[in-house]
This record gives C-alpha cells, sequence and structure tokens, in this order.
C-alpha cells in the first residue's frame, strides 16, 4: 500500500527547498509511488523517499536518478545540487570548527597535546610516569587497547613536558620520518605498528636500534614507547629492548572509581553543564576495572552530550544514546544505513581496508594512505560522512579508524572481517604488491605469476568492488603478460607434443599408461569435486540469508559431492541459524495479514491471494479473490478468519466471507470515504470494523452481517495516520501525523470519547499495536524508534521504554506471550526485543535487501511473516530464537533426556526442549541481575545458583538453591551471601556443595537440609579464581581449575570432607588455565588455557595423571569446555570459534566439527543427552546439530523449493543433475 509522505518541516531551508521541488517534480511526473519510482531510478523505495524527505541534501547519483525517473531535466538539477552542496560545505565547516572547541569529550578519537585542559582522571598515572623518566632513558608504557595509553602520552606526558617532544607512529616505513629528537621527549605511540604493519624484518630492527641509540645519547634525549599489552611477548625477542625496558614499565590499567568519576564529571562542569548523579553512578558501575572501556564511555558521553536536556547530561540522554555498550555501534550502523546500497559497499571496503587482521593477536586498525583508495566522488562523500561522525580520522595524506574500540563494538564490522579472512589477507598482499609494482615503474618483473596470479584474479572474480582502480590496472598487467608468456610457451608444447607421440609407438609402454590415465582422471575427478564442492560452500553462504531453502541444498549437496572439512562445517552451519521460507512477487511488492492458519497476500500488480500456513515451510496457495486488479491498500482479518476487509481504488472497502477459505464469497462493499484508505481493522468479535481515510474521517462500521453493513458512528482525524481496535475492543489507538497518538473509548460507537493523548516522538508516527493482555501499547515513528507505553489506565497512560533503532520504523507487534516484541523499517531487518523487564535486543533476522513494511508474529507465535519492498513474503522461524532472549548466558544445563534446558545469564530460565526447533520458556526466576555459575542436584530436581545483584562493585554475591522439580513453577528454598562466585558443583550423592570464588578459597556446604546453607568447610587452594569444579562419580574426588597465578587443575580428595586433602596438581605448558571439563566416567579432565591449546589428562589414577594430547591450532585462548553424555565427543570454545572432537582414542583426537560465526564470545557449552545437540551461549543461546546425517534429514524436510535443474548446472556445472532432497 502506499504510504504517505512525511511532511516537510517549515522554513526557507535550503535542503527542505530541495526537497519540496523534488516532491513537486513527481506530482508533474504523475504521482508514481516510490515503489514504482524505484524500478526506473536503480534506488530504493526508502532511498528515494528520503532524497526528498528535507532532513539532508541527497547525495548526487540518487538525486539524477529520481530526476531522471521523474522526466525531469538532470543538467540543471545537477548545476543546482552542485550549488546547494558547495552552500551547505561551507556552513558545515564553521560549524564544525565552533563546535569541537566546544565538546567536552572527544567521543573515539584520542586526546592530542592540544586537548591537555579536557583530559581528567589519569593525573596519577602521568605523574608516575614523569618520575620515571626522570630515572630511566627509555621507559615503556604498556596496556590493553582501550586502555587509554595514546591519550596520556599526548594530553597528559607530552602536554605537561618541558622538554620539547617529538610524537611518532611507525607506520609501515617507520625509518621513513626523521628521528632527529636530540635532547628532547621523543614519544613513538602505537609502537606495535612495528610488528602489524612494517614488513620488513631489517627495517624493524634497525628501527628498534636507532630508539635505543637516541636513549643512549649524551645529549639528554629521552625515549617513551606506548605498546598494547598483548604485545609485550614481541618485545621481548629483542635483547636491547629487553635489558633497556627492566624496571622501565608503566602500566596502563582500568581507571579507579574515582578517577572515572573525575574523568566524567569534569570535562562537563569545564563546558558549562552537568551530569546527573544516577548517569554517574551508572557509568562508574559499568566501567569500573574494565581497561577496553575507556574510549566507549567517551563515544557514549559524546552522544549523551549532543541529546542534554539544556545543561544537563541525563540518564534518559544515555539510555537514548545506546549506552556504553550499543553506543559506537549504534553511531556506526546509523551511519551506515543512512547512505545509499552503492556508498554502503564502499563504507565495507574501507574499513577492511584500515583493519590489520592479527596473528595470534586481535585485529588492529592501520593507517592507510591515501593513494590506496580510489579518488572518486563516492569514496570522497562516504571518507567525510565517516570521519564527520568521528568513526575516522583524515589527515592530508592518511585514513585511520578513530580507535580500535570500533573493530570490537561493531557487529557489522565483526562480520566482516570473519566472512573471508583469508580473502582479507590476500588483498593486502595484492595492495602491496601494487604499491611495490608502482614504485619499480610498473616493472614487469614485479607482476604476479602463476599460482599467485591465480588466487589473485579468482579473488577479484568474486569481490569486483573490492579492488581499487590501480589494483585493478596490477593484475590486468599480470594477467595480460602471463597471456603473452603462454603464446610464447604453446609453441614449445608443439614441438615437445610431436616428441612424445613418438613414444606412444612403444606398445611396451602401453599398458602403464593406461594404468596412469585412469588415475590421473580418478584424481582429476576428485580435485575437480572438491574445487566445486569449496565454490558451493561459498555460494550457501552468500544465499544464506536471502535464499535459505537453495543456501542448505547447497550446503548438503557440497558434502556429499566432497565430505572434505570445509563443506562438513558448512553444512553444520547451514541450519545454526533459523530457517526462513521466502515467496517471490514479481513484478509488485506486497501487503499481508494473518489469521489463524491463513495468510492474505495482495499484490498491488497482479492478485489477492489466500493461502495456508499451517506449515510455516510451505505454505500453500487455497484461492486468489475474484476482482484482484480493484483491490489495493490496506487489508485486514477477523480473529476468527472467517472475514477479510480489503480496500479498493474507489475508496470503499470490500467484505468477503472467508469461512471456506478455497471459495470467498464477495459480500459488500462499505462506502462512504472519499480519499485513499489508510487503515482497516476489525474489532476482537469481528462485529464492528474501523476504516480512516486521508478525508480526514475516521468510520466505525456495524459488519456482525456482512452482507448488510450499516455506519455506528467516527471520529475527526484531521492528521489519521493508522486506528487500531484494542484486544477487548473498548478502545481505539489512532496514530496522527502530528507526532501523536490518541486513545479514544469506542463502548459506544455512536459517541467515542477521547481519553488521552500520547506524546513523545519526534516525528511521523505510524502503525499502533497493542499486547494481548491490552495493557500495553507500541508506537513506531519515523523518528527511528518504537516506544512502549503502559496504558492499564487508557486516561493516564505512561512511557515504559524506547527501542531505538537504525531506520524509521515502520512495523512493530507483539508476540502471542506479549514476551517479545517485533519492529521493522528502512534498514532492512527484522528486530527482536524481550520486553519482560528492561527491553533487550536480541539478535536480528536479515535476508530482506530493501525496506521491511510490515512484520508480525503468526497467531501461534512460531513464525514472523515480514514484506519488504524486494518484493518478498519471509516466514522466518523464530522458536528457538526465544533462547537469544538469555542475553549475556554465562552457564546452562540440559536435565535428565534434554527435555529441560536452563539458562543462566542476566537472568535464569527454564524452557522445554521437546521441540528443539521451538522451545517453551516456562519459567524465569526473580531475583539477581548476573547470574555467574549454575548447578544441577544429581536427582535433578533442584538447582543452585550464585548470583551478582547488579549493584556495581559494591554489589553483592548470593547462593540460592531453587526446587524445580515442577520446571514451571519454580520454588525459593535457600539464600546467602557469599563472596564472588564463579563455580559451582553437587556431590554426586547430593549431600556435599562445592563452591568456588575468586580470591582463591574452595566452600564444602553441608546441603542434606536443602531449605538451609550451613556454616561452609573453607579448602584453601591458594590465589587464583576458581573457575571450574566438579566431582567424580564416585564422589571421592573434587576437581577444580584456577586461573592467574595458580593456573592449574588439583584434585582434592574428598572421601571425608571433613579433612580434605590434596592428591595432584596438573600444569599446561604455558598461559593461564580457564574452565575445565570431566568426562561423565570421571577419567578425563580437559582444561582450556590461554596460551590456544586444550589439555586431556587421564586421572584414573588420580594419583600418577597422565598428560594424554594437547590440542592446539585453536585463534584464541580456550575458554570453556562441555563432555558429550558417552565422554566421546568434546566442544571447546576460543572467542567465537567452538571445535568439537571425537576422543575415540583421546590419545589421538580427531576434530570433528568446526562453529563459526557468532556474535560475540563464546561464554558456554551444554551438550544434549542425545549426543549430537550442543547448546552454544553467545549473545543468546544458539542450538547446534553436530550429525551431518540429521541436518540432511532436517534440510530435506523443510527446504522448499527444491534446487532446479537450471540452479544446479549453474553451481555445480558439468556435474549430472542429482539434488540431495530428490526433484
Amino acid at each position: 500500500m502506499p504510504r504517505r509522505e512525511r511532511p516537510l518541516g517549515p522554513g526557507d531551508d535550503v535542503v527542505v527547498r530541495f526537497a519540496a521541488d523534488l516532491r513537486l517534480l513527481r506530482e508533474k511526473a504523475g504521482g508514481p509511488t516510490y515503489r514504482e519510482l524505484s524500478t526506473r531510478a536503480g534506488y530504493s523505495a526508502a532511498a528515494l523517499s528520503d532524497a526528498a524527505g528535507g532532513r539532508k541534501l541527497p547525495g548526487l547519483a540518487v538525486t539524477t536518478a529520481y530526476v531522471t525517473a521523474c522526466g525531469g531535466d538532470f543538467v540543471a538539477w545537477e548545476e543546482r545540487w552542485r550549488a546547494v552542496a558547495a552552500g551547505l560545505a561551507a556552513a558545515s565547516e564553521d560549524r564544525a570548527d565552533r563546535e569541537a572547541a566546544e565538546l567536552p569529550y572527544l567521543g573515539l578519537a584520542a586526546f592530542q597535546t592540544s586537548d591537555a585542559a579536557r583530559f581528567f582522571g589519569r593525573e596519577r598515572l602521568v605523574a608516575e610516569l614523569t618520575g620515571k623518566l626522570a630515572e630511566r632513558r627509555l621507559v615503556g608504557v604498556f596496556g590493553a587497547s582501550g586502555s587509554g595509553k595514546s591519550s596520556v602520552l599526548r594530553a597528559g606526558l607530552a602536554a605537561a613536558s618541558e622538554r620539547p617532544v617529538v610524537l611518532r607512529t611507525p607506520g609501515e616505513h617507520p625509518l621513513e620520518e626523521d628521528l632527529d629528537a636530540e635532547g628532547r621527549l621523543l614519544i613513538v605511540d602505537q609502537f606495535e605498528e612495528v610488528y602489524t604493519l612494517c614488513r620488513d624484518q631489517t627495517e624493524r630492527e634497525k628501527f628498534v636500534d636507532t630508539l635505543l641509540a637516541l636513549a643512549g645519547d649524551d645529549h639528554g634525549t629521552r625515549v617513551v614507547l606506548g605498546v598494547r599489552a598483548d604485545f609485550y611477548g614481541h618485545l621481548c625477542r629483542h635483547a636491547g629492548l629487553v635489558e633497556a625496558l627492566t624496571d622501565a614499565q608503566v602500566m596502563v590499567g582500568p581507571m579507579t572509581a574515582d578517577e572515572l568519576r573525575t574523568a566524567i564529571v569534569e570535562p562537563a562542569v569545564r563546558a558549562g553543564c552537568r551530569v546527573e548523579a544516577a548517569l554517574v553512578t551508572t557509568l562508574v558501575a559499568d566501567a569500573t576495572g574494565q581497561p577496553a572501556m575507556l574510549p566507549l564511555v567517551s563515544h557514549a558521553l559524546l552522544e549523551t552530550w549532543r541529546r542534554r536536556q539544556g545543561i544537563t547530561l541525563t540518564s534518559a540522554a544515555y539510555e537514548a544514546a545506546g549506552g556504553i555498550l550499543n553506543a559506537i555501534a549504534q553511531t556506526a550502523e546509523a551511519v551506515y544505513t543512512d547512505l545509499e546500497p552503492d556508498r554502503q559497499s564502499v563504507v565495507r571496503q574501507i574499513f577492511l581496508r584500515l583493519t590489520a587482521l592479527g596473528e595470534g593477536t586481535e585485529d588492529t586498525k592501520r593507517r592507510l594512505n591515501r593513494r590506496e583508495l580510489d579518488d572518486d566522488p563516492a569514496t570522497t562523500e562516504v571518507l567525510e560522512r565517516l570521519a564527520d561522525a568521528r568513526l575516522l580520522v583524515l589527515d592530508r595524506d592518511g585514513v585511520e579508524i578513530a580507535h580500535e574500540a570500533l573493530i570490537r563494538s561493531w557487529p557489522r564490522l565483526r562480520d566482516w572481517l570473519a566472512e573471508d579472512r583469508e580473502g582479507h589477507r590476500l588483498h593486502r598482499q595484492l595492495a602491496e604488491a601494487t604499491d611495490l609494482w608502482e614504485s619499480l615503474d610498473r616493472d614487469k618483473g614485479s607482476l604476479y605469476r602463476g599460482t599467485r596470479l591465480g588466487l589473485a584474479a579468482e579473488w577479484a572474480v568474486r569481490e569486483p568492488d573490492a579492488l581499487s582502480a590501480r589494483e585493478r590496472r596490477f593484475l590486468e598487467a599480470g594477467l595480460d603478460a602471463e597471456a603473452e608468456e603462454t603464446a610464447v610457451g604453446r609453441k614449445r608444447t608443439r614441438r615437445l607434443r610431436r616428441l612424445v607421440a613418438l613414444l606412444h609407438v612403444l606398445l611396451i609402454l602401453a599398458a602403464v599408461a593406461i594404468v596412469y590415465a585412469v588415475d590421473a582422471e580418478n584424481t582429476a575427478t576428485d580435485e575437480r569435486n572438491v574445487a566445486l564442492a569449496r565454490k558451493a560452500v561459498v555460494d550457501a553462504k552468500t544465499l544464506r540469508e536471502s535464499n535459505p531453502a537453495l543456501s542448505t541444498q547447497l550446503s548438503l549437496a557440497a558434502y556429499r559431492l566432497a565430505p572434505i572439512q570445509e563443506t562438513h562445517d558448512g553444512l553444520l552451519a547451514s541450519m545454526a541459524a533459523p530457517f526462513a521460507t521466502r515467496m517471490t512477487f514479481d513484478p509488485g511488492d506486497v501487503t499481508i495479514v494473518l489469521s489463524g492458519q491463513l495468510m492474505i497476500t495482495s499484490d498491488s500488480y497482479r492478485a489477492t491471494q489466500v493461502w495456508s500456513i499451517a506449515d510455516s515451510r510451505r505454505p500453500a496457495l487455497l484461492s486468489t479473490l475474484p476482482g484482484s486488479g480493484e483491490i489495493r491498500g490496506p487489508l485486514a482479518f477477523s480473529r476468527d478468519g472467517r472475514a477479510l476487509a480489503t480496500t479498493t481504488r474507489d475508496h470503499a472497502v470490500r467484505l468477503w466471507d472467508l469461512t471456506e477459505p478455497r471459495r470467498p464469497v464477495r459480500k459488500a462493499d462499505v462506502t462512504g470515504h472519499q480519499d485513499t484508505l489508510l487503515s482497516v481493522d476489525f474489532s476482537p468479535d469481528g462485529r464492528a470494523l474501523v476504516t480512516g481515510s486521508a478525508d480526514r474521517t475516521v468510520r466505525l462500521t456495524d459488519v456482525a452481517d456482512l452482507g448488510a453493513p450499516k455506519p455506528l458512528g467516527g471520529i475527526p482525524a484531521e492528521q489519521l495516520e493508522r486506528a487500531v481496535f484494542s484486544p477487548d475492543g473498548k478502545l481505539l489507538a489512532v496514530t496522527n501525523t502530528n507526532w501523536t497518538a490518541e486513545l479514544w473509548d469506542v463502548t459506544t460507537p455512536s459517541a467515542p470519547r477521547k481519553r488521552s493523548v500520547l506524546s513523545g516522538h519526534q516525528d511521523l508516527q505510524l502503525t499502533p499495536s497493542w499486547s494481548p493482555d491490552g495493557k500495553r501499547l507500541l508506537t513506531t515513528s519515523w523518528d527511528r524508534t518504537a516506544k512502549l507505553w503502559d496504558v492499564a489506565d487508557p486516561a493516564v497512560p505512561r512511557p515504559l521504554t524506547t527501542l531505538n533503532t537504525p531506520a524509521v520504523v515502520w512495523a512493530a507487534g507483539f508476540s502471542p506471550s506479549g514476551r517479545l516484541v517485533v519492529t521493522a523499517g528502512d534498514d532492512q531487518a527484522v528486530r527482536l526485543w524481550d520486553v519482560t523487564g528492561p527491553a533487550k535486543e536480541l539478535p536480528p533476522l536479515s535476508g530482506h535487501t530493501n525496506a521491511i513494511w510490515w512484520a508480525a508474529f503468526s497467531p501461534d507465535g512460531k513464525t514472523i511473516v515480514s514484506t519488504s519492498a524486494d518484493r518478498t513474503v519471509r516466514l522466518q522461524d523464530v522458536g528457538e530464537l526465544a533462547l537469544a532472549s538469555s542475553a549475556g548466558w554465562n552457564a546452562g544445563l540440559f536435565t535428565e533426556q534434554g527435555r529441560i534446558l536452563v539458562t543462566a545469564g542476566d537472568d535464569v530460565r527454564l524452557w522445554a526442549m521437546d521441540d528443539l526447533r521451538a522451545p517453551r520458556q516456562l519459567a524465569k526466576l526473580p531475583g539477581p541481575a548476573t547470574v555467574t555459575a549454575v548447578a544441577l542436584s544429581p536427582d535433578r530436581r533442584s538447582l543452585a545458583l550464585a548470583a551478582h545483584d547488579g549493584a556495581g562493585v559494591a554489589g553483592t554475591f548470593v547462593l540460592q538453591r531453587w526446587d524445580i522439580s515442577d520446571p514451571a513453577a519454580p520454588r525459593l528454598l535457600a539464600s546467602t551471601e557469599v563472596k564472588p562466585t564463579y563455580s559451582l558443583a553437587f556431590s554426586p550423592d547430593g549431600k556435599t556443595f562445592a563452591s568456588g570464588h575468586d580470591d582463591g578459597p574452595i566452600q564444602l556446604w553441608d546441603v542434606g537440609d536443602p531449605t538451609r546453607f550451613a556454616a561452609p568447610r573453607v579448602l584453601p587452594v591458594g590465589d587464583g579464581t576458581v573457575w571450574s569444579l566438579a566431582f567424580t562419580p564416585d564422589g571421592r574426588t573434587l576437581v577444580a581449575s584456577q586461573g592467574l597465578d595458580a593456573s592449574a587443575v588439583t584434585l582434592w580428595d574428598v572421601t571425608d570432607p571433613q579433612r580434605p586433602g590434596l592428591v595432584s596438581t596438573l600444569r599446561p605448558d604455558g598461559g593461564a588455565l580457564f574452565k575445565m571439563a570431566l568426562s561423565p566416567d570421571g577419567h578425563t579432565i580437559a582444561a582450556g588455557s590461554s596460551d590456544r591449546n586444550v589439555y586431556l589428562w587421564d586421572i584414573a589414577d588420580r594419583a600418577h595423571a597422565v598428560r594424554l594430547a594437547k590440542l592446539g591450532g585453536n585463534p584464541e585462548g580456550v575458554g570453556h569446555l562441555a563432555f558429550g553424555p558417552t565422554g566421546r565427543e568434546l566442544a571447546a570454545s576460543a572467542f567465537r570459534t567452538v571445535r568439537v572432537w571425537d576422543l575415540a582414542d583421546p590419545r589421538n583426537p580427531v576434530e570433528s566439527a568446526q562453529l563459526t560465526g557468532f556474535a560475540a564470545t563464546v561464554n558456554s557449552l551444554a551438550f544434549r543427552d542425545d549426543g549430537h545437540t550442543l547448546a552454544i551461549g553467545s549473545s543468546g543461546v544458539q542450538l547446534w546439530q553436530t550429525d551431518t546425517d540429521r541436518v540432511g534429514e532436517e534440510i530435506c524436510r523443510l527446504a522448499t523449493p527444491r534446487i532446479t535443474r537450471e540452479e544446479w548446472e549453474r553451481y555445480f556445472p558439468g556435474l549430472d543433475y542429482a539434488p540431495s532432497c530428490g526433484p
């Protein structure tokens, strides 16, 4: 249906005038809808609508496309655009200079020497560093990324120095810049670039030697190195640095609470503002002790300052900015989604180029010379937009990411970096080779040849937009040179072939030749199959969101064609995400409504159809409404699915009887409106209909008899957008174009009464949506938010929370339980929110490639149906996504036979797992904010948990025991305060309970009485957090893992709990231990270490444990582990990767799967009793199948339509058509 255009703001603003004239041009062209216009212009409807929105000057490309599609003079419009853009640029530059001087916070940018007056909180550290320099000539400043090293060095040390200061960063060629610093203070910031960017070992060593020589001269030179802590080991490889830095190191740790308070409050005071006390408390609690939080805090404060109320920075403004964790991602995502698709592609390539991939370390930012980027308008525009948002730092020659926190915090960038890391490395090498080629005056000898050329060319075909013009010329020159050499080689080959032909007359070799030919043919076939399978894995990943059915079938076919590691892991990943069915409607887009098991689709250009979605994976067409060509606009379904209301081109509402969905019957038309119908809705009992029109009227009609509708009354609607009945039918929610919503009492339809007005949005409001119980209301808006209201008392509505999104929100709705909310809009994503408490955003659903107009839960809550300007309808399974609401999942476990799953993180929830693709929440435990450990009693009837109350550093930990014999109604049995606790375990007899703490001791509790915690016995295990605990099945041994200085697995004899004794201690080769797991038979320990290894020990003889194996190759330190129910399967997590091993031979484990693609660090693992279902906690909870046969069966059950012959030939050329699930 056509959407009402957003009203333009008042005034004589040049951008508003520009937008008004664009709208006038569209009217003169006959007033085509933006969806119709998009097919002519080649841009999305959302981009074209935004171009005439009046909020900003659109890009030149979209402007000329808009004008051309409307038949305008694009030359004249281009001249006008350039004139407006030049004026805005001049004004913007002046405004930016003024704003930069006024900003109290710098966001992601590091403090410079000139920012010393705004630099607070590090006075103690600067004094320590100054004192150290008085004693030593070379000092190393070490700290984690985001700890504030650069700011301390520049705004602290350099600004306070009495010596002349020389500031340097190494870059790719650290010796290019003059290091003449005799008698001065030389600060080398980001010293790690010597290892991440400089590829020349000789140059690297010479640079270090030069620094050491300067520090040892007779002129009093002082040298300070700012180094990321994870590169400490690299410095230790240089003997001179080791000697110079002995007793000459300053560590930049996290700020104390007092320092944070100063850094938060003082800049605001200096700017004449104040910070709300509650906001200071929140920020200090969230950031204390977190070294990488400082840039996030600064950015969140900057965004809060921009949203301040008067002179006060408030908690509400902080929440609107996204808070510490979401502010940067929200800013980056907002800039990205605000750009046109071609500009979004440029953003991706810029950030990939600006990131140096870590080799055993985190990814880091990389300074880029501008010549590596194309000098075209699109690139220039994108760089300026990103710099304006303070995401990039630009200077005359270079570009760099403002802070590495952006790399860690923006999910989209993390996904880009994870997509094809080998491809990104290949591109980096290609860029360096291009630089070398041009520096050698394009010498042919420096061109790629052979395998390197082939790999680069193959990658370039996959990523055509990634190459700059320089890189493209380099590759083309290499291909041309190889073609010339091949032509010369062919002449030699022809002569050789004649000689070979003579040899073939020797019959004695004929038999041997046949054998070799057969073997070569088999080898060639295998190699071809592997190549096709690998390509199919890549294709399947590309299609996973846009065409899930084809993607999963390609994954299965690839595995069956070549069962290698890549295809195996690709197959498992193909079904890890919720499955979606995709319906295409071409050429027009589609409007839909749902009721029960029926769905109506109305394609403005073709037909209105009735579908059965009893099986959401296979929608079945039941009928097509006669006269569909007359139907255009909103639709409405009665709650019982028996009546349908459609709207027509002549402003009437047509009523249909769908008692028999295969034979719809037209009953009557409701007439009277004089303009386009904007809204139509049935009352819950189906006896009344509300319609709203652009003629500024809302009408109520009696439709108890569909064949004889009768007018009931109406309400005034000067600025109507939508009108919707409440679940009890007594109220109407009406949204308006004046940014408000209204509640009307229609108990007496002939005399409606306005009860209240809901204000708070900052732009046009769209569709309202009621919660199932009618006590809450959702409103959506052009201001990129959805607001949740308490309307239990309709006369006094109260705002509950605001859901912030990156784009206009067109649609929102509640799940049938009222627990979840769905929102959708211009950012092409369906977003889910848990609103049972403070709203939490769950992982979004992607797949649409244009703005989403409508999204809603199916009546059973298992499916979300959405329709988009990309002309598709998607039916997405969401049962499993409910688990994602267990945000911050720190621990989890399955009860007996895997029927119940317990998830613990920001809360504790119990889930029924009878249908793994549709888990049902049974209960949510009230109480503490953050759960750190859980344990299940041996009889599976009670649950123990340790939790923090969420009150910051001053908060307390509690230990609780719950009766879960009825998982739908848990009962608290006992609770007590404890020290910070991170591990729990029950003894096999259930009488003893162990808890592990952050300061070393293990406490043993007598829990014979489940309703109380008696005074515990303390087991002194030394310093270091106890991360894991487990009893052996015989109850005689308690196994514990400790990190930090202890870094060991210890075995304790607890045969007599009153007198426990240490039996043995197991240590890794290096690094610090974290979690460990004990096999079900109690014979094998698996422990993960920060040295990226998993250690396996046999403890059958507990006094003489034997090392079985060391499993290396993990991308990061190993965090969490879990054994399967038989002990043969072992899963281990490292950052965002999970590896699964087969331990049939524990001395020689075989990796059976590698699971990737998680949105955040994996922080818990649990196997179900079936042995092939693995629950993985990350940003939420995902269920992975590790059995390829079962995954294949699931794919063939769900995937429709089947892969066609044409698709098979496209993805498997040269292979006979043999779809894995049949044709």
